[in-house]
């Protein structure tokens, strides 16, 4: 029996196989396969000759990380009124979490002009007496994508800080507080250098990262309010974006072959930079790789 525990692995070996490696080696081999089945990398030419791609996957790169910096700023903001003894904390920390129970392409109707910012728009021109701003700008509406995305996730971002935060010994605190150390101080010293030298704290920040580079519901309620519902290359367009349209609108003409290359390359950027960020946070920490 206990020479044959790795029986039970069989299952999840089996599971992940049909889930994720038989996806991702099929887009491989449609990737590299001509409309005859022939070995060609054709698709992938047009690819990189395509502005549309070059603009998402930039728009990706900078949506994931923009987001995911966010999502700390807002997290650790999150950490620090709840590490202070006040009345209320726990339904401050509920209230805090609720974010994460609301679906992703919510969000985005929730950030757009039409719940949010026409009224903004009205208080501050009416009320406030200043000038209506371009809400259709992308130096307005990216960062309102971003923030919408870090607004969603910073709770995670809380939870694990939280958890690493009381396993710091009680001592160390104690002993900061005999030493007249400000609330401030004492979280500046002694949490966030344990948040952040924690391993969990980096798995998730690298996840975060993964997760925002397939970013679709919000980008695709952003498209409808920029009026860019089907055309590529958009300032909101991500790369799952990108390959929504490419695959159902009907005008792109299904082009599987091209849409398997943008695939696997999105696979690759994502596993190259979430590599990066792990070793930048591996250095931040004090972690050596």
């Amino acid at each position: 029996m206990a020479k044959s525990w790795y029986l039970f692995l069989v299952p999840l070996l089996a599971l992940l196989s049909l889930i994720e490696f038989y996806p991702l080696l099929y887009s491989i081999y449609l990737s590299v396969t001509n409309a005859t089945g022939g070995f060609s990398l054709t698709n992938y030419s047009a690819m990189v000759r395509d502005p549309a791609f070059w603009t998402s996957a930039n728009v990706s790169i900078l949506y994931s990380l923009s987001s995911t910096l966010l999502a700390v700023g807002i997290g650790v903001g999150l950490i620090y009124i709840l590490a202070q003894d006040f009345r209320g904390r726990r339904l401050c920390e509920i209230l805090f979490i609720l974010p994460m129970a609301v679906a992703p392409i919510v969000v985005g109707t929730l950030w757009s002009p039409a719940s949010v910012w026409d009224d903004i728009q009205s208080f501050m021109h009416f009320v406030l007496g200043f000038h209506y701003f371009d809400e259709l700008t992308p130096l307005f509406y990216f960062p309102v994508m971003a923030l919408s995305e870090a607004w969603e996730w910073a709770p995670l971002i809380m939870l694990v800080g939280l958890s690493v935060m009381n396993s710091v010994p009680r001592a160390i605190y104690e002993a900061a507080d005999l030493h007249g150390a400000s609330a401030w101080q004492k979280f500046r010293m002694v949490t966030l250098p344990a948040i952040f030298k924690s391993p969990v704290t980096q798995f998730v920040l690298v996840l975060r990262f993964i997760d925002a580079m397939r970013a679709f519901e919000i980008p695709l309620s952003w498209a409808n309010w920029v009026g860019q519902p089907n055309t590529i290359g958009s300032p909101v367009d991500t790369l799952s974006l990108f390959l929504y349209k490419l695959l159902f609108i009907p005008s792109f003409g299904f082009p599987i072959g091209l849409v398997s290359a943008v695939a696997v390359s999105l696979f690759g950027i994502t596993l190259v930079g979430a590599v990066i960020l792990l070793r930048l946070l591996g250095a931040i920490g004090g972690i050596t790789k």
